[in-house]
């Protein structure tokens, strides 16, 4: 009598490719991640790993739409500290840079609308409603954009001897 093997979790899939994420192989990881999302469709988590291995690569669009498919799995779940991660890294997704346009600096959805413009129209005290007037490309989530990368840019840590 021949016994089948039984066949690795979807929980072992996204294991190994986390464990290839942190050695570089982004593309061995995107397998991996692939064959849990097919073990486990529901898998909100493979979904935001398989994002941030896309990233790596460059694939911006196809890592959007897996952060956008992890954030849905993860509010159908409850998994609010996941939710959190996705939404903040579509947010973040808005702010690029383009060494053609503003000098490589922060800019808005590749619009020549810095960062900096915006934040200093927010720390001169106008409101989020009037910035939208000034600007009318921008959208609200610009902004929080704008000062979710601030924070981001401002987190990080100093060594004392």
């Amino acid at each position: 009598m021949k016994i089948e093997p039984k066949p690795l979790s979807a929980e072992k899939h996204f294991t190994w490719g986390n464990e290839k994420i942190k050695s570089g192989n982004y593309k061995g990881a995107i397998a991996d991640y692939n064959t849990a999302i097919h073990l486990k469709p529901d898998f909100a988590r493979a979904y935001y790993h398989r994002a941030e291995a896309k990233s790596k690569l460059g694939q911006l669009s196809k890592a959007k739409s897996d952060l956008q498919i992890a954030a849905k799995l993860a509010k159908q779940a409850g998994d609010v500290s996941l939710k959190v991660m996705t939404e903040q890294k579509l947010r973040l997704s808005r702010i690029t840079f383009n060494p053609g346009k503003c000098g490589g600096r922060a800019c808005i959805r590749d619009m020549r609308i810095r960062v900096t413009d915006v934040l200093e129209l927010l720390a001169s005290g106008l409101s989020v409603k009037e910035i939208l007037e000034e600007m009318p490309d921008l959208e609200a989530e610009d902004i929080f954009a704008c000062l979710q990368f601030a924070a981001h840019q401002l987190d990080t840590p100093i060594v004392t001897s």
